[in-house]
């Protein structure tokens, strides 16, 4: 715990690393996604690259901007990883995007790009962290787990495409 507090029955309370870092980023890439240009530039390349281009933004360093602004995240989720293990292993995070792909997915985000947001993708997070500790709980293998876990991403894109193409055949 970084912060501890023990009330008079002798309860600890405090908050980790993990909720820590989890806030300070969510709080982080909000900003940068709602309050700067660089943001907007963002959600307009994803919507459309060349479309971005051809309105004068430099693709390539939006790109650039947006690899080594996930490198940086990915460092963050490297540094908790090894805080809560209490050990530093290469490997340990291996077989983890597939999560972070139900995560985002499960929050609105379109594969294809153009649509998303940074509440939705948080919301998607905590239902897959509550799902799976629900199934931990029951007992499930983890290798029933990763097929749950897929049949979500499934589940989520064919609803996606699906609502996709009744609005389209509305118009």
């Amino acid at each position: 715990m970084l912060f501890k507090y023990t009330d008079a029955d002798g309860y600890d309370y405090g908050l980790g690393l993990p909720l820590l870092t989890m806030i300070v980023v969510v709080l982080l890439t909000a900003f940068i996604m709602n309050f700067t240009t660089v943001g907007r530039k963002i959600y307009a390349m994803g919507g459309n690259r060349e479309s971005a281009s051809r309105v004068g933004f430099s693709v390539l360093r939006l790109q650039l901007f947006v690899y080594g602004y996930m490198g940086l995240m990915s460092g963050a989720a490297g540094v908790v990883q090894a805080w809560t293990v209490m050990t530093v292993a290469p490997d340990s995070l291996l077989g983890y995007e597939l999560t972070v792909l139900a995560a985002v997915v499960l929050g609105g985000t379109s594969l294809i790009g153009g649509r998303g947001t940074l509440t939705g993708t948080l919301l998607g997070v905590i239902l897959l962290a509550v799902m799976q500790n629900g199934l931990n709980l029951l007992g499930v293998s983890s290798y029933w787990q990763t097929l749950i876990t897929g049949a979500i991403i499934v589940v989520s894109i064919s609803v996606t495409a699906w609502s996709q193409h009744q609005n389209r055949s509305l118009l």
